[in-house]
């Protein structure tokens, strides 16, 4: 089979992306206990950039010492440590792969010792998944908050990412605030559609400020949290254009999250989650990624022909088998290590880093 439309090149302001693969940003918990990149962190990104893939999104980075998602997170809020991202930056870029990374704030599901004892959110609305019920920011932290993901956003520049992602689904901070199903505040942040977009405009907004207007900004955003009152396909897209006016090159609809357990992969795994991004794709002008349950390089293909989206992100099955992409560009699919979902990548080990069963040289 030919790949034609995955293989073309992609311009996003004055990036180009060689291809339309996408590495997608993972929690791999490979990073120092400081937050600083580890030789192990680099090796991790690095193996899979260079099997081509065009874009290598570094996940779930903490933008301060209270918003990271693990002991061993990668970070960047702090630039005397901006040396480490460097080095895996230009790994990435050496590899072949636009290097990329994506932003977030746990918020309300991190765990209190992480969160400086007592988690935050918009709304102290306990997470059905944590139960631990959170301190509602008030109007001044999150101000700070915004200033904290446009200052990690600068420094990501300045250690040679060419694009940042800030991560808005998956029942995060960003994600928390967008949701009606756990905004429930009365003032400019709360309410209404554009007051719930609002932190994430006003992170648009500043991002931008310090980035320039020619490096690439990306958001993740829920099309479907599976939740009663939660993000739906029409009120995501009218997020995302407002999200345009501020600044956004690119989205990345993703879906579910934390808060609704298995039903993510569920949905994944019936191609539902590509076809809620097609969905936003009719509904907006931006270029769109789309990402759930990919595990061949056909079905990502079938998604780019069939207009559902400008480029596809792959997760676990990378993590599975890091060279996927060559192997079957190369007639070898059959050699292919294919994820079998056994999770075993989303669960916390008794040491610190991400685990596959199928690739045991993480």
């Amino acid at each position: 089979m030919e790949y034609t439309r995955l293989l073309e090149p992609l311009t996003v302001k004055k990036t180009r992306f060689p291809n339309r693969i996408v590495f997608s940003p993972v929690q791999t918990n490979l990073a120092a206990a400081d937050g600083g990149a580890t030789d192990r962190l680099v090796r991790f990104y690095q193996r899979i950039a260079s099997h081509g893939v065009g874009l290598t999104i570094v996940g779930a980075t903490g933008i301060s010492d209270r918003s990271r998602l693990g002991d061993h997170a990668f970070c960047l809020f702090d630039e005397g440590k901006t040396g480490t991202a460097t080095g895996l930056f230009n790994a990435i870029r050496a590899a072949g792969s636009v290097p990329a990374v994506q932003l977030n704030h746990g918020g309300r599901v991190m765990k209190p010792a992480l969160a400086g004892g007592v988690p935050v959110a918009p709304s102290a609305l306990a997470s059905p998944a944590s139960k631990n019920l959170p301190r509602e920011l008030s109007a001044g932290e999150i101000r700070e908050i915004v200033g904290q993901f446009a200052h990690a956003a600068e420094n990501a520049k300045h250690a040679g990412a060419q694009m940042v992602e800030f991560h808005g689904t998956h029942s995060f901070l960003l994600n928390q605030f967008m949701s009606p199903a756990s905004n429930a505040r009365k003032d400019e942040y709360g309410g209404s559609t554009e007051n719930r977009a609002r932190i994430v405009m006003e992170v648009l907004e500043q991002a931008r400020e310090r980035v320039g207007d020619d490096f690439v900004l990306g958001l993740r955003i829920s099309a479907d949290e599976y939740l009663e009152n939660g993000m739906s396909v029409g009120e995501c897209a009218e997020m995302v254009n407002m999200f345009a006016e501020k600044g956004l090159d690119i989205v990345h609809v993703s879906a579910g999250g934390i808060d609704t357990g298995g039903r993510m992969l569920e949905e994944a795994s019936k191609g539902n989650i590509i076809r809620l991004a097609a969905e936003v794709k009719k509904r907006v002008k931006l270029p769109v990624i789309a990402v759930g349950g990919v595990l061949r390089l056909e079905q990502a293909e079938a998604a780019i022909e069939q207009g559902m989206a400008d480029m596809v992100a792959m997760g676990r099955a990378l993590i599975a088998d890091p060279e996927l992409v060559t192997k079957t560009l190369e007639g070898k699919a059959g050699d292919v290590a294919e994820c079998t979902a056994c999770l075993q990548c989303f669960v916390p080990g008794k040491d610190p880093g991400i685990r596959c069963p199928l690739n045991p040289d993480i």
